[in-house]
């Protein structure tokens, strides 16, 4: 009879031992997925400056500039383009894989490295990328940056 009593005991506490374990590594999985979307967040809200830099003779950087300033919400995010690499908070790489149309675009964080976007676009040159390549980075900043309205709406100014 003490057998019994003893392996119950024993299997309940291995029960609330291995349930507690599992909440615990639940709560661990959960904890660097909004860590990193919050440090994405913060470095798009805290940016002022974007750059771009160009892999491939098949888009310029002017003509990229050209394509995010076309865009209705550019305006609307605040950035300011610079020439300068070093002064930059967010930096747009821009490539074309060898041999083929695809044009790729990647734009992170200056000081931290972290990846914001990436994509890839397929067109026949860069003039006709830069489009949608400038399309999808607007999009990506003004779902996580708010407009200047909304900024002084909060603050009362």
């Amino acid at each position: 009879m003490n057998r019994l009593v003893i392996q119950a005991l024993l299997s309940l506490s291995l029960c609330t031992l291995a349930a507690t374990q599992t909440e615990h590594a639940a709560s661990l999985a959960d904890a660097p997925q909004s860590n990193a979307a919050e440090q994405r967040t913060h470095a798009i809200n805290n940016a002022r400056t974007i750059c771009i830099h160009s892999e491939t003779l098949y888009i310029t950087v002017s003509t990229l500039e050209r394509a995010l300033m076309k865009q209705k919400q550019w305006d609307q995010l605040g950035l300011n383009i610079v020439g300068e690499t070093r002064g930059a908070d967010l930096q747009i790489d821009v490539d074309r894989l060898h041999f083929t149309h695809i044009h790729t675009y990647v734009l992170t964080d200056k000081s931290t490295g972290i990846v914001l976007a990436a994509g890839r676009i397929r067109a026949l040159d860069g003039v006709i990328a830069s489009g949608p390549i400038a399309e999808q980075i607007v999009k990506v900043l003004s779902t996580v940056r708010p407009s200047p309205q909304a900024k002084t709406a909060v603050h009362g100014l």
